[in-house]
C-alpha cells in the first residue's frame, strides 16, 4: 500500500463524510422545497418557510452535534453526556496551549489544514445562512465551533514562520511543526 494513502487516509475520510453531510443536507433541503410546493417550482413564500420545519431543524441540529463530539480540550457547555475533557497537555512542552481544536475523525489527531478548511465551510454557512441559522436556533452553536477551531489555530501559529500542523499524543511528545520560509 502507497504511504500517500496511510498518511492521508484519515483526513480524506473526515473531508468526505463532511462533504457528504452537506451534500445530503442540501438534497433535504431541496427535496423539501419541491414537496411544499406541489411541483418543482420553487415555493414564493421564500426558505425561511422551510428552514422552520421540524425535520430540517432536527437534521441541522443533529450534523452540527458532529463538532461537539470531536472537540478537543478543555469542553465547556458539553452538550455530549458522554464526552469529557481530552489533551489537556497538547503543546506544553512547548509552552503552548493546543489542547482546543478538533479531532479529525474520532483518531485524536488534529490535523491543522482539514481544521481550517471546516472553519473556512462554518464561516461560509454563517455568512451565507445566518438569518435561517437563527430561525432553528443553531446560530450560537455554529460560532461556538467556529471560535473553537480558530482558537486552536491561532495558538498553532505562535510566531512568525511556525505553524503546528499536526498534534497527536502517543509518547508525551508528538507533533508536527513546520517551519514556513
Amino acid at each position: 500500500m502507497s504511504t500517500f494513502w496511510l498518511r492521508w487516509r484519515i483526513p480524506i475520510l473526515g473531508f468526505s463524510f463532511f462533504v457528504s453531510m452537506i451534500t445530503i443536507i442540501g438534497i433535504f433541503v431541496q427535496t423539501n422545497l419541491d414537496q411544499s410546493s406541489g411541483s418543482i417550482d420553487p415555493p414564493t413564500l421564500g426558505p425561511q418557510d422551510i428552514v422552520t420545519k421540524k425535520r430540517y431543524s432536527e437534521a441541522l441540529s443533529v450534523a452540527l452535534k458532529f463538532f461537539d463530539v470531536q472537540k478537543s480540550g478543555k469542553l465547556i457547555n458539553d452538550m455530549i453526556p458522554w464526552r469529557g475533557d481530552s489533551a489537556l497537555n497538547d503543546g506544553k512542552y512547548e509552552m503552548l496551549d493546543l489542547s482546543k481544536g478538533m479531532y479529525d475523525a474520532g483518531d485524536h489527531v488534529k490535523f491543522g489544514f482539514p481544521m481550517a478548511f471546516t472553519a473556512t465551510v462554518l464561516s461560509w454557512a454563517i455568512l451565507e445562512y445566518h438569518s435561517n441559522m437563527i430561525l432553528v436556533g443553531e446560530l450560537i452553536n455554529t460560532r461556538d465551533a467556529l471560535k473553537w477551531i480558530t482558537d486552536y489555530l491561532v495558538n498553532a501559529n505562535p510566531r512568525k514562520n511556525v505553524l503546528y500542523v499536526q498534534v497527536i499524543y502517543i509518547n508525551k511528545r508528538n507533533f508536527m511543526k513546520v517551519h514556513l520560509q
